[in-house]
């Protein structure tokens, strides 16, 4: 896999609720952050939600939560969405989680 320049701008925690295991929602956020030039990591979590971390320009990230709200895998109910700012980690690329 090749690298990505990506500023890391902004970091941001997601967790989306609903019907969002087992209906492709990884695989969809995976693709959607991929087009849109983020990197981060989604993962599902053992309380039924899936969780994103992803960073890049602000305005990016933006548009990345509204498609999020409006994904057309499964039924998302609920986005939460805080800021996350733990430099531990700079992610080149998207990558899904097990």
């Amino acid at each position: 896999m090749g690298e990505t320049n990506l500023t890391a701008d902004e970091r941001l925690c997601i967790h989306l609720a609903g019907i969002v295991q087992g209906v492709g929602m990884r695989y969809f956020v995976k693709d959607l952050a991929g087009k849109m030039g983020l990197g981060g990591f989604v993962q599902n979590t053992p309380d039924g939600r899936v969780k994103c971390m992803v960073q890049g320009d602000k305005a990016k990230l933006e548009l990345f939560v509204t498609a999020l709200k409006n994904a057309p895998r499964g039924r998302v109910t609920d986005v939460t969405v805080e800021p996350y700012t733990a430099v531990a980690e700079v992610f080149s690329h998207f990558d899904i989680r097990y």
